[in-house]
């Protein structure tokens, strides 16, 4: 009954309540990098999600209306995800105008933007927000740019809390494609969704709180944490872009070595001269200060590395 439907509505804000401060709490992590694009985005989709629980709450907005602003949201639940795969200095900035925007834009059109363009044209002489049921070529779309962003980190230590947030922002999405009966059963399915995000948000926050390297340990396993900590935060692609750089520069050594998600490696450690392993470490420590210029602030690098070599002192290759 309606009784029921409003205790959901509020038990959705609250569950939306708890994605935000958990969302809200990691913008220490991104500091000093350049995943701050990323972290935007996703203040703006969880602040359209609020904004559509709470119109369904107090019927604030024609139905149609409603199913926009939760359609709104789940395309900008993509954004932070795909902002991350661009968050390179220098092009973080132009890829926020040349990729984000017309992402917004491919998949806000054929729903939101041909309701407005009918409205203004004068085409449709309905309500100006009808209710919203997605086609499958829009839905596949959409899959498609959820998978490729969740996907950069699936083999990270956050890959579950990644794929129990896609299937949050899944379910928040699938009432719109008319294959739920409407009432009841879509606001269970859009609570479950806001409920497994407010969790995923929560777990991917503890991940992340865990200490950071101190500048004394080891130089092989500061060394270690640092680039642990690095691509934890940036994913798949960009981990094995910076790795294949810095195991060029490795190849070049006697004792050899190569980094990978451990650390720097020798196919025989027990074999490698000391001054070797040394060598290789520096190298490797040398090497992402020079490529880490274009993703984190110094003062990030000095907290797991120690102070060195100013960020940048020899010019990256392109990645």
């Amino acid at each position: 009954g309606g009784g029921r439907g409003q205790v959901m509505h509020v038990v959705t804000i609250a569950a939306l309540l708890g994605a935000a401060w958990s969302w809200f709490g990691g913008r220490s992590t991104v500091a000093g990098t350049t995943l701050q694009s990323a972290w935007r985005w996703g203040l703006a989709a969880v602040g359209c999600s609020l904004a559509a629980a709470a119109a369904q709450l107090f019927e604030a907005v024609s139905p149609g209306g409603i199913d926009h602003l939760w359609y709104a949201a789940s395309v900008l639940w993509l954004c932070p995800a795909v902002a991350v795969l661009g968050a390179r200095r220098p092009g973080s900035a132009a890829w926020n105008g040349f990729v984000m925007l017309p992402l917004l834009l491919v998949l806000e059109w054929p729903v939101t933007g041909v309701a407005l363009a009918g409205q203004i044209s004068g085409v449709s002489q309905g309500a100006v927000w009808e209710t919203v049921r997605l086609d499958w070529p829009e839905l596949i779309g959409w899959l498609v740019v959820l998978g490729l962003g969740a996907g950069n980190f699936l083999l990270t230590r956050r890959g579950g809390a990644v794929l129990a947030g896609a299937g949050g922002i899944l379910a928040i999405l699938w009432p719109l494609s008319g294959t739920i009966p409407a009432g009841g059963w879509t606001d269970s399915v859009r609570l479950c969704g806001t409920l497994a995000l407010a969790g995923a948000l929560w777990w991917a926050g503890r991940l992340a709180a865990a200490s950071p390297t101190e500048p004394d340990a080891e130089p092989g396993q500061r060394l270690a944490l640092a680039w642990d900590d690095f691509s934890q935060a940036y994913g798949l692609v960009w981990a094995v872009r910076l790795e294949a750089r810095v195991n060029e520069e490795l190849a070049r050594l006697e004792g050899g070595g190569v980094l990978g998600p451990g650390g720097v490696r020798f196919e025989d450690e027990e074999a490698v001269a000391e001054e070797d392993r040394d060598a290789a470490y520096r190298r490797a420590e040398s090497t992402l200060r020079w490529l880490w210029v274009r993703f984190v602030d110094e003062a990030w690098v000095e907290r797991r590395l120690g102070p060195g070599a100013p960020l940048g002192a020899k010019e990256p290759d392109a990645l």
